[in-house]
């Protein structure tokens, strides 16, 4: 992954607006209130995915809210519960993207939900609330 689009990641808010409430989580941090979250389930781990603009390119609004659809419907047929979110660039320079954040979810299954909607990264919240940005290189 080159420079920028790593930085845009990390400059990036995700953002979790669901029956959970508002929560914001970003790379680097650890998030203590969500770890105990977590932790209340079997795997203590969370995966921050979206469908939106495969391979980082830019797609129109309805394409990308057809694909976000699959995605939730992939992590439903998965068994595992999810809260919708979305990304907001920092610095405004990338739209809004919906997201989903997973919980209950292993690194693999994470990894492979990342590879089939062809994203070049997603974020992974460790069972200690650990933030972490997950490259395709990683997986």
């Amino acid at each position: 992954m080159d420079h920028n689009l790593r930085q845009a990641y990390i400059n990036t808010d995700y953002i979790i607006d669901d029956e959970l409430g508002f929560w914001q989580i970003n790379i680097g941090d650890t998030d203590r209130p969500l770890s105990r979250y977590l932790n209340t389930f079997e795997n203590p781990t969370a995966a921050f995915i979206t469908a939106y603009n495969p391979k980082s390119k830019r797609l129109k609004e309805g394409q990308n809210q057809q694909r976000q659809q699959q995605l939730h419907q992939a992590v439903s047929k998965l068994g595992l519960a999810s809260c919708k979110g979305y990304g907001l660039s920092q610095q405004n320079d990338w739209p809004k993207e919906h997201s989903l954040l997973i919980t209950n979810i292993t690194k693999q299954q994470a990894s492979q939900l990342a590879k089939d909607f062809q994203q070049a990264a997603f974020v992974w919240i460790d069972d200690k609330g650990l933030v972490s940005l997950v490259t395709q290189q990683d997986y």
